[in-house]
């Protein structure tokens, strides 16, 4: 009887231990249930959208773009006042054999450029113009647009053309082409006078 008796007793012992036991889990998985779901670096993980995840990091987000106001046409190019615009550059110089660009005169949306040929040198200098027909295609502008000028009438077709001119030691020549297209205001055009050099970056200011 009384053997049976501790036998009961141990059993009950265990059942409590067993309830115990089980009653200190379940407070401890609530608890961290709980506090998993108040953790803010859990809802980082499970949110894909916030940075420090797998998922792209949401960035700022940008603004929309404004529309654009359409641009406004722009303004033609403005041409130079009716007046006489002072240059002096050289076209040629060699051996006291001198060319020079002296002036160019914008009238009526035309443009003339005066040149004076100088000889500095001891020995006469033979010079040439071509028939008028030639000369018409044998000095030449070029517009910052790219677009070539022919000059309508110059000092050789109109005064001696086909004919040979010789300037003495000392003495100097002017002379002059007409064109029908003036460049635009502080933009740069170039001349080809005959076979001289070319000379660049001529401004009308």
């Amino acid at each position: 009887m009384q053997q049976r008796y501790v036998r009961v007793l141990a059993v009950i012992g265990l059942l409590v231990c067993v309830a115990v036991v089980g009653a200190v889990g379940g407070t401890y998985l609530a608890d961290r249930t709980a506090s998993s779901s108040t953790d803010p670096s859990a809802s980082s993980s499970a949110d894909p959208t916030r940075a420090g995840t797998d998922s792209t990091p949401a960035g700022p987000v940008a603004d929309s773009p404004e529309p654009s106001e359409p641009a406004e046409p722009s303004a033609s190019p403005q041409k130079p006042t009716d007046r006489t615009y002072a240059i002096d550059r050289k076209v040629y110089d060699e051996l006291s054999l001198t060319v020079t660009l002296v002036s160019a005169e914008v009238t009526d949306g035309k443009l003339r450029l005066n040149l004076r040929y100088r000889n500095d040198a001891l020995l006469p200098w033979p010079l040439t113009c071509p028939t008028a027909e030639v000369d018409r295609t044998s000095s030449r502008i070029v517009l910052s647009d790219g677009r070539t000028v022919y000059p309508e009438r110059s000092w050789c077709a109109t005064t001696r053309p086909g004919e040979s001119i010789t300037l003495a030691p000392g003495e100097q020549s002017d002379t002059w082409a007409d064109f029908p297209e003036v460049p635009a205001a502080s933009s740069s055009f170039t001349l080809h006078w005959y076979d001289f050099p070319t000379l660049d970056d001529i401004r009308l200011r």
